[in-house]
């Protein structure tokens, strides 16, 4: 693997073929896909590796992450009847009443106040 002198890029290799030449053999180059930088390359060696563990991914998004660093609590789900849900609380109203403790079910995802 190399890196662009120029901004530290990492450079691929590539292979260009000079039109105006009528042997048409391919040379090697590596390229920075960054500023387009180029270099000559008298062996290039390029390694494929397939993942074929396809089913150990998870993909995660953003909703999901933040609610997973939130802290639980056992509270039972009106809706699905789940015992796990995720707290926080929040200031809804003025400073001088009480903030408001919101509920989260693990399980649905149904959102409900403290009464």
């Amino acid at each position: 693997m190399k890196f662009c002198p120029e901004c530290s890029a990492k450079m691929r290799p590539k292979k260009i073929i000079d039109e105006s030449s009528s042997k048409s053999r391919p040379k090697s180059i590596i390229i920075c896909s960054s500023c387009g930088y180029q270099e000559k390359s008298r062996r290039v060696t390029v390694k494929e590796t397939k993942l074929d563990d396809t089913k150990n991914i998870k993909v995660v998004d953003s909703k999901a992450q933040k609610l997973q660093s939130m802290p639980t609590t056992k509270a039972n789900c009106h809706k699905c009847g789940h015992d796990s849900a995720y707290f926080w609380e929040k200031q809804t109203s003025s400073l001088e009443e009480a903030s408001t403790q919101f509920f989260r079910c693990a399980k649905c995802e149904h959102t409900w106040r403290a009464s």
